[in-house]
């Protein structure tokens, strides 16, 4: 038996991502979705596309913007720069009409706890909270308690967070599985005192958050590292491996026995050497490597097989002489 789509006319196309973020997704999450993807025009004034696809599915223009705000969150849509533009005049605008308030303090045990009455006013000055809340709870698969509403309360009262920043943050604690929005506030504040407030600088800073804890467990292993803390100069020189210089675990470990051939011991410092003149002479993956002791032995041997070790005390004497 075989399987065809029927298209007809048309043809509805989706990021492949939306498959990997599907089950946090509500069904008014996707109605939104497809509503925005077999009309482009929609997506071209988004003002106007989030009424009309409101009236079109009998929902709140409020419910409308939260399921955007969990896929722009989800990274399935992003916002155009004339769009983000636009936003940012009309932001600045506002802002421009009240007056200006110094950055709050974070607090050092946390956010703040609002009473019941409080809440209830931040509901009421905020007409968007409440689908922020239901599209957090889609996020971590479950209802939040007050506590946790307290939590989201703060971060988008106390700290000013953004619906986008809040869900992105929050996708990242699903990702790391801590499904704890205990952490999502640590994490928050810790990046709040990092001075990362707007989605942008957060996506890219939750990037290498990711990157490193999948890297870091596998190049302690690799090094024999596994049962001792690593200072801070070794995390330092493994973000600048992975988020950098974007070497994957066998280079590393190319690079790994490449120093215990050449000093008969682990060593962070010696590795980095060899990976810093991998990366400036541009090989980035085994095989440029590979290509290059071939050409080596080409070059310095006529052909002949030699002593990897030799390649490597090349790439190494200017740093530390002979070895």
């Amino acid at each position: 038996m075989k399987l065809e789509f029927v298209y007809g006319n048309k043809a509805l196309v989706l990021p492949a991502i939306v498959t990997d973020v599907a089950a946090n997704a509500s069904a008014n999450d996707f109605r939104v979705l497809c509503a925005f993807a077999k009309d482009q025009a929609l997506c071209h004034d988004l003002s106007f596309g989030v009424e009309a696809v409101a009236k079109e599915l009998s929902l709140t223009a409020a419910a409308v913007e939260a399921s955007l705000a969990f896929w722009r969150g989800a990274g399935v849509i992003t916002q155009t720069a004339a769009e983000q533009g636009k936003e940012n005049r009309k932001q600045g605008a506002e802002k421009a009409m009240k007056p200006t308030k110094a950055a709050k303090p974070v607090p050092d045990r946390g956010l703040p706890t609002y009473s019941t009455e409080e809440l209830a006013d931040i509901v009421e000055g905020n007409k968007d909270f409440g689908a922020l809340i239901a599209a957090c709870q889609q996020t971590f698969g479950k209802i939040f308690n007050t506590a946790e509403v307290n939590i989201i309360a703060g971060l988008t009262d106390y700290l000013g967070l953004e619906g986008d920043y809040i869900l992105l943050l929050l996708l990242h604690c699903v990702r790391m599985e801590k499904k704890s929005l205990r952490y999502a506030e640590k994490t928050a504040l810790s990046l709040y005192d990092d001075g990362i407030t707007d989605a942008s600088a957060l996506e890219e800073r939750l990037q290498r958050i990711e990157m490193m804890a999948s890297a870091t467990g596998k190049i302690r292993t690799v090094f024999g590292a596994s049962s001792r803390a690593l200072t801070a100069k070794e995390k330092k020189m493994i973000e600048q491996w992975v988020c950098v210089m974007k070497y994957d675990i066998e280079v590393i470990r190319l690079a790994y026995d490449a120093t215990v051939d050449a000093i008969q011991k682990p060593s962070f410092s010696y590795a980095n050497t060899i990976l810093e003149r991998w990366h400036a002479a541009g090989y980035k993956t085994v095989e440029d490597v590979n290509r290059a002791m071939e050409e080596y032995r080409r070059q310095k041997l006529g052909g002949s097989s030699f002593d990897v070790d030799d390649f490597f005390s090349a790439a190494l004497k200017n740093t530390y002489g002979e070895v």
